[in-house]
């Protein structure tokens, strides 16, 4: 009976440790949103919200060696949000939007077969926001 029940804690423990260890994501998505539609395929990324608290993660994948850009475009009616991307594991500033705010550019050209981590950070609680992003193939 001892036996039994050590492999049952045994088993326990791995499913917990898996379960607890974010299958190797990066970034965490911790937020309270209202009316919040997301979509995120591995070329394209956005979101819009009624209200948005905290942080939220999307994932872009270059499929590719070739280089490739991102666009954006963002919009926010009150608030403050920090927007950063991850490429070759250093987090970067992309851009600031505050109050009645409205952005659009690119990123510089970014090279190989990678995961792009777009990371949404407001600074308190946000209202009538959107956000986009679309992976690009360099003219080069």
């Amino acid at each position: 009976m001892k036996k039994f029940a050590s492999v049952i804690i045994a088993v326990a423990t791995l499913v917990l440790c898996f379960t607890l260890s974010a299958c190797g994501n990066k970034y965490v998505s911790r937020y309270s949103a209202t009316l919040m539609v997301r979509t995120n395929t591995s070329n394209n990324a956005s979101v819009s919200f009624g209200s948005f608290s905290g942080t939220y993660v999307m994932h872009l994948k270059n499929n590719s060696a070739e280089e490739v850009f991102i666009t954006y475009e963002a919009t926010l009616r009150e608030g403050n949000i920090k927007v950063y991307y991850d490429f070759n594991n250093e987090k970067l500033n992309l851009f600031e939007i505050e109050t009645n705010g409205s952005v659009n550019g690119k990123t510089e050209t970014l090279t190989g077969n990678k995961t792009i981590y777009i990371i949404i950070e407001s600074d308190g609680k946000c209202n009538d926001g959107s956000f986009s992003f679309v992976l690009e193939k360099s003219d080069k």
